[in-house]
């Protein structure tokens, strides 16, 4: 879609079972593309919707509708998954109980030129409870912002006082950031806008309007089309 419409704004919102599980392959070359689009992944670590199974980023033990004997394998971190793929160019990540943070994020998200990943950790107060308990440590590790604005605003730096420093080039000190999960890290992980856009790679030119379109697909259905010939004309006459 954004290839052929590059005027369109998209953004693309997947959970953790859409993008880790079965949207997986499309998620990795989307990365490695770097088309210019913005995608939101909403992480609650279990598949809410279908009522308990087990995601890809479930943890250890979690016992669900799948693994009642609780989960035997390591959960994905999709951070670190990002930041290993080929022409990644943004990653951040943020938490739902901080929305003025999100909003920052999205943004910033927004006017980058390139395939941005937002990871939103997300509460489940149905299916895992201990996730939405007010204790859960957060720490903006990745207070990744230009210099002219401040990482976080006075209300958020006075809930918040574990904040650090960092630079968003650093992919090698991004990649450490994104394997923490206590505390959890938010912010901007990681952000470059030199690398290419895939439109740019390949000239997707101007925007197709409805009249192109449609010129196309006509000169594509006069291929197939069998005109008749004049007997078979005047014989209809």
């Amino acid at each position: 879609m954004k290839f052929a419409r590059p005027d369109l704004h998209v953004f693309v919102n997947t959970g953790d079972g859409d993008c880790c599980s079965i949207g997986a392959a499309h998620w990795i070359h989307a990365i490695r593309y770097n088309m210019n689009l913005t995608v939101i992944l909403h992480d609650n670590h279990v598949y809410g919707l279908t009522k308990k199974q087990a995601s890809p980023t479930s943890p250890v033990g979690f016992k669900s509708n799948t693994t009642p004997r609780g989960s035997v394998l390591l959960p994905l971190n999709p951070l670190t998954v990002t930041l290993g793929v080929e022409n990644v160019s943004f990653v951040a990540q943020a938490v739902d109980w901080m929305p003025e943070m999100v909003y920052d994020i999205v943004s910033k998200a927004f006017h980058h030129r390139g395939f941005s990943f937002i990871r939103i950790i997300q509460r489940c107060p149905e299916f895992l409870r201990r996730c939405s308990s007010p204790g859960c440590t957060i720490r903006q590790d990745a207070a990744a912002h230009p210099p002219e604005r401040p990482a976080a605003s006075a209300e958020v730096s006075r809930i918040y006082k574990n904040q650090r420093e960092h630079d968003p080039l650093d992919i090698h000190r991004a990649r450490e950031i994104a394997s923490s999960e206590d505390p959890i890290p938010v912010g901007i992980l990681y952000q470059n806008p030199e690398v290419p856009c895939y439109e740019d790679l390949r000239g997707a030119g101007k925007p197709r309007t409805v009249e192109a379109v449609r010129k196309g697909l006509d000169a594509e259905f006069d291929k197939f089309t069998i005109w008749p010939d004049e007997t078979s004309q005047s014989r209809a006459a």
